[in-house]
């Protein structure tokens, strides 16, 4: 649950006094070379492969080793008799690996380059190995001592249970049932990061692949173990040695190595002796790294407040294959774009990846698209690659996605588009589903099989448990042909609120009769749930235009579905609403001013009405709203923003023409936000020009940053207007163009607050999944305190996206938080609500707020509890807590009032 790992840490029994490891008690009685050679070629493999495991980079994964071998000779002579040399060997390994990689990324970060940042990314296609060797030695780590110890020596050195056994001096049937609870512990670690694998799969996996690698510098090596003394520093045995790497970081007499070695197995950390300056931290030319910054602790000196999350980070394949999409889909050339595509394994043939464009559905961002908005959206853009693939060859598509780490979700998509485009007749999807080998997949394929020709299949399997969101996109296909749509809207009136709302999406988008949907809404008005009961015909006879409905309630009603998590279904009840009743419709959008709304009602209209006619829907309706609805018009019937913006000026029936350009700067379609920057261009200097201009540099920034710096240059906006300008558009900056340009284009933010706030949404774009990349990159260019920018930066919506956000809990615990003053609060509330709305129970992030400094934890909970997007589950998860956590009594009393407010609200409702 959250960051907390529990593993099988079955009862072990006593076990009688182990043997002395032979080659240990050789250097407990004196290193020789021959010694050195042994230790090497028995070890070598297992170390290395561990080490390359966590770099990715022989070069790198040969150095570590080396360095664990030397760790060993100054540590030989401190080992208990007892020691599984073998056991520690693969703990150092782990461990100097890990130092390696923070350095060799903040050494990437001080080169500023994104050819190798990509290093970082795997380029090999996911298997079961792949997915499961990124979890693999946090998994181990996390084992028992001697678990892990068995684990090595049994499948890592393909020892046998018989040697093992001798080597601890106890039976066999211990060693085994130590080894089977090891490997049910690993199991489980690994499932948890939705990596399925059985026992016997993971057994045969760790014996072939856990110590594969070859060491190529052996005599090196041992000339290097030779070197090492006791007293002398591990540095200099390796210079000595003639390999001197450049990623180890020395404090004195002591190596990052040692030092990270020493606190990676302590468990807790002694906090610095004193902070970091934030400007000069890290230095481009200076090897050293200020140990403060190596081992990721606050800079708060002697702060009595340490708070501790226990989580760690790591770059999943799924973070890789994430990053490879969002370099396809942000590449503009579109040869380049191909190659990427080719190189991942895409394989559509050109003329298909050519009639994409030809059709708009190129996935890519043209230059007025808005980056985040793909970035955002990047699996669903990224599907169009994948059904014109599926065009042409559906098997190979379909490998492709269940190949890749979200293979059972993909797999859902491929197959739901190949069946509706009917690509796969049974018997083909019958052969290719006995290849499958993860049994999720395979049952979930049979489970479409079945349904092909009998939908009944899927409504009997409805409320049993299964994936039932699955059953309705099978049932929905083809607009539910075949579908008994009685017992269909039975099931659904009897199952989640969620899964209705899927339901309902669906045959909103759909093409549904009359009389078919009138027999499900009949069953949804059977349900025991309010919302389904209520809510679900209302909402569907709404969005049909159906005449005597009560279009406000059924707003209302949407309202009150969406906060319990069935969707906003508004847009639909005003397009509905269009057509049964327009003047209506606009009489209540013009109440509401929504200019939003106002559009979907015009949107929806058969014909367009006349200015006269719009004006007598809108009698009585606030001038503004008048403005605005003829302003809406007045985009539908003319040929862009230019000529919209031109005839409002012109109107001699709108009365504030600036407030009415001022709403069409603020909702105009992307697209067409710099044909509206032209028209501003051609406007004489005035108050009313920097009014347009500010409100819209938000869309205009997410299309061209650049632009839109000229377009506040031109129209005079200075001082906060003209920082917070470029803060919004540094962050669409920096997902168009790599890190140096980027950095060099904050340069014009004068205000250092305003810099550093933008150089956290910069970090946070560049460095997705790196966050010690980050760190290093945040301290160099950080003109106040960088740590102020890290917690914004992990706190973000976005950067939490990929997942890791307990890791992303534990790094903020690490900041100086008492430093950061009242923002920690803020963003620590923003983070609880992330944390929720990933489906984690409340509990966690509310009994991670424990660990913040007191009164931070305390504002932190209280801003969550005022959370006004809370869903109501999630208020009375929340009154549970408050009522049995440890808290003070003024603060569950204040907790309790506030919550017990939302859920009287909510009752009222």
């Amino acid at each position: 649950m959250g960051g907390h790992l529990i593993l099988n840490t079955t009862t072990m029994n006593p076990m009688p006094t182990p043997t002395i490891d032979q080659e240990l008690a050789a250097l407990h009685a004196g290193k020789t070379s021959a010694t050195c050679a042994k230790i090497v070629a028995l070890y070598g493999p297992l170390v290395k492969s561990a080490c390359r495991r966590v770099l990715r980079d022989d070069g790198l994964a040969e150095d570590a080793a080396q360095e664990t071998f030397v760790l060993l000779m100054k540590k030989a002579k401190s080992l208990p008799p007892s020691t599984s040399l073998a056991g520690w060997l693969y703990h150092a390994a782990c461990r100097t690996a890990l130092n390696h990689q923070r350095t060799a990324m903040r050494r990437r970060v001080r080169e500023n380059s994104v050819e190798a940042m990509n290093q970082m990314i795997p380029d090999t296609q996911p298997n079961l190995w792949t997915e499961i060797e990124p979890h693999l030695d946090d998994a181990m780590l996390a084992l028992p001592e001697r678990q892990r110890d068995l684990v090595v020596q049994c499948y890592f050195q393909n020892q046998s249970q018989r040697s093992a056994a001798a080597a601890l001096g106890c039976s066999e049937s211990v060693v085994s049932r130590e080894l089977s609870a090891a490997i049910e512990g690993l199991r489980q670690f690994i499932t948890k990061r939705r990596v399925v694998v059985s026992s016997v799969a993971l057994t045969g996996l760790l014996s072939t692949h856990a110590a594969s690698a070859s060491m190529t510098g052996s005599a090196v090596m041992v000339s290097a173990m030779m070197s090492a003394t006791t007293s002398a520093s591990l540095m200099a045995a390796l210079i000595q040695s003639k390999l001197v790497l450049a990623a180890v970081a020395v404090v004195g007499t002591a190596t990052v190595a040692t030092v990270g070695y020493q606190q990676m197995t302590s468990p807790t950390r002694p906090a610095t002796s004193q902070a970091v300056k934030p400007n000069n931290a890290v230095s481009s030319v200076n090897t050293s790294i200020n140990v403060t910054f190596s081992d990721h602790k606050s800079a708060a000196g002697n702060a009595s407040w340490r708070g501790k999350w226990d989580a760690s980070f790591r770059f999943t394949s799924a973070m890789a294959l994430n990053e490879r999409k969002k370099q396809v889909l942000l590449e503009s050339d579109p040869d380049l774009r191909y190659a990427l595509l080719q190189k991942m394994g895409v394989l559509l043939s050109r003329a298909a990846f050519d009639d994409l464009i030809a059709k708009d559905l190129d996935a890519s961002v043209a230059p007025w698209r808005d980056p985040f908005a793909v970035l955002a959206n990047r699996t669903e853009m990224f599907d169009h690659y994948l059904m014109a693939w599926s065009n042409e060859d559906p098997l190979a598509a379909l490998n492709w996605v269940t190949a890749q780490p979200d293979g059972g979700l993909g797999m859902r998509k491929q197959l739901l588009y190949a069946l509706e485009a009917r690509q796969l007749q049974p018997e083909t999807l019958r052969e290719w589903i006995n290849s499958l080998t993860v049994k999720s997949m395979q049952e979930e394929a049979i489970i479409a099989l079945e349904s092909i020709g009998n939908p009944s299949s899927l409504i009997a399997r409805m409320g049993t448990g299964g994936n039932e969101g699955f059953l309705v996109d099978l049932a929905m296909l083809n607009n539910g042909q075949g579908l008994d749509w009685t017992a269909f809207g039975a099931k659904l009136a009897a199952g989640k609120s969620a899964i209705v709302a899927r339901a309902m999406r669906l045959v909103l988008k759909g093409d549904i009769a009359k009389p078919q949907l009138d027999q499900m809404i009949r069953q949804l008005a059977q349900s025991p749930d309010v919302n389904i009961r209520v809510g679900a015909p209302a909402i569907l006879r709404a969005a049909r235009g159906d005449a005597g409905v009560d279009y406000p309630h059924a707003l209302q009603l949407a309202a009150m579905c969406d906060q319990a998590g069935m969707s906003n279904f508004s847009s639909s009840i005003f397009q509905g609403w269009a057509v049964a009743d327009p003047s209506a419709a606009m009489q209540y959008a013009g109440g509401l001013r929504d200019l939003a709304s106002m559009r979907e009602v015009i949107a929806a209209l058969p014909t367009l009405p006349d200015e006269a006619t719009m004006l007598s829907w809108m009698t009585g309706t606030p001038t503004k709203a008048q403005d605005i609805a003829l302003s809406a018009l007045y985009g539908r019937s003319t040929n862009g923003p230019f000529d919209q913006l031109q005839k409002i000026m012109e109107s001699t029936s709108i009365m504030d023409q600036v407030e009415a350009a001022l709403e069409v700067m603020r909702m105009v379609p992307l697209s067409q936000a710099p044909a509206a920057a032209e028209w501003i261009k051609q406007l004489p200097e005035s108050e009313d020009r920097q009014l347009l201009s500010r409100a819209l540099t938000r869309r205009l920034a997410t299309v061209d940053p650049q632009a839109t710096l000229e377009l506040v240059q031109s129209s005079g906006l200075q001082g906060q207007d003209y920082e917070e300008t470029l803060t919004q558009a540094v962050t669409q900056f920096a997902a168009q163009n790599d890190l140096a340009k980027s950095t060099q284009f904050i340069k014009q933010i004068t205000d250092p607050q305003m810099h550093d706030k933008a150089l956290g949404q910069l970090a946070m774009v560049k460095f997705p999944g790196h966050p010690q990349d980050a760190y290093a990159y945040l301290q160099t260019h950080a003109q106040l305190d960088w740590q102020a920018s890290a917690l914004r930066m992990l706190s973000d919506l976005y950067y939490n996206k990929l997942g890791n956000i307990d890791a992303n809990a534990a790094e903020i615990l690490k900041l100086d938080l008492p430093r950061l003053g009242p923002d920690v609060a803020l963003r620590a509330s923003k983070l609880c609500k992330i944390w929720v709305d990933h489906q984690v129970p409340l509990n966690v992030p509310l009994t991670w707020t424990q660990q913040l400094p007191a009164s931070m934890g305390r504002d932190a909970r209280l801003q969550l509890a005022r959370n006004q997007q809370l869903k109501p589950a999630t208020v009375e998860q929340y009154q549970a807590w408050t009522q049995a956590a440890t808290i003070s009594v003024d603060e569950r009393n204040q907790l309790l009032k506030v919550l017990s407010k939302r859920v009287d609200g909510q009752a009222a409702r």
